[in-house]
């Protein structure tokens, strides 16, 4: 048996906890922003844009520290090192999202059975605006800084929802000062509780895959097509240059890290010589793929001991 495992290099982890603390930093300006204006302006759906805002301060710096532990490979204590902290996070964040949107729309419908809220005034418009701009650019800035890191890439989702609720804000706000002294005027106070629900419909999809996807990692599942599809096509190109035609693979993916493992059984006159060539021709392939390799090859001449459940699609 043998293992090869690859660790990313430290720079790695050092633009991902520079792109997570600049969002950490521009999060804490934009919620303190949103929850004074919701407050002065008794906006429900800007005092729930500032507080999930807030939320994601925390949870960012728990991304912080998690890209910190991993950064740190494999240890006496942890000899497959912590990658399974990093899709925890990414569950703990989508459960927050998820109770957070579930408590704002409950706010939001007692707002509409007491007869709607507050008329959106400038300040409002002026902040749906800026929570356009801000959490827009830094989805696009974050998706450029770090775009192989799956932590930073939680955090630009957080952003891109934040700049469509901007969008959103921006567009019923403008609608609702416009039926002002019309006929629809009375509807313009229920503009603010059904923007909100309307958010968290929309904000549900994103932390559900984030969930799923923790169970899926975390239970050791295995990985999506489109890096399972690759890495078999790979295995199946090194058994045929080799003759190897009866091979058991299995596949995971943790956080970074992309375990492979395989078994392929072979005529008792094989050699070490020729397990070495095996090794090197796969790890030149799977190397390839945008993710930390962790691959065991095991060689048998024993069909039972080489048997296995084959990887199949993600569930």
């Amino acid at each position: 048996m043998s293992t090869f495992a690859n660790t990313p290099p430290l720079d790695e982890f050092v633009v991902e906890r520079k792109a997570i603390g600049f969002s950490i930093v521009a999060g804490l300006v934009l919620a303190a922003v949103g929850i004074a204006i919701g407050i002065v302006t008794g906006s429900q759906v800007i005092l729930f844009d500032g507080f999930y805002t807030f939320l994601g301060i925390g949870l960012s710096w728990m991304a912080m520290r998690v890209s910190h532990l991993v950064a740190h490979g494999p240890t006496i204590r942890y000899p497959f090192g912590r990658e399974a902290l990093t899709p925890l996070i990414i569950g703990v964040e989508g459960v927050a999202l998820l109770a957070t949107c579930a408590y704002a729309s409950f706010n939001a419908v007692l707002t509409i059975i007491d007869g709607g809220s507050r008329l959106p005034s400038n300040w409002s418009v002026g902040y749906a605006c800026v929570a356009l701009v801000v959490p827009t650019g830094l989805w696009w800035w974050l998706r450029r800084t770090a775009r192989d890191s799956e932590l930073a890439s939680a955090e630009a989702i957080s952003w891109l929802q934040g700049g469509v609720l901007g969008l959103g804000m921006l567009v019923a706000f403008v609608f609702a000062r416009l039926i002002i002294g019309t006929s629809w005027s009375p509807a313009a106070r229920y503009v603010d509780p059904a923007l909100v629900i309307a958010a968290c419909l929309g904000f549900v999809v994103p932390p559900m895959r984030m969930i799923r996807t923790t169970f899926i990692e975390l239970v050791e599942g295995s990985p999506d097509t489109d890096l399972q599809g690759p890495a078999r096509a790979a295995v199946d190109e090194v058994g045929a240059q080799f003759g190897l035609g009866e091979q058991h693979l299995r596949m995971t993916k943790i956080g970074r890290k992309f375990y492979v493992e395989i078994d392929f059984v072979v005529d008792p006159s094989w050699t070490v010589r020729q397990s070495d060539q095996v090794r090197r021709a796969l790890t030149e392939r799977l190397d390839l793929l945008p993710h930390d390799l962790w691959l065991t090859v095991e060689f048998t001449a024993d069909r039972n001991w080489g048997a296995m459940p084959v990887a199949g699609p993600a569930g």
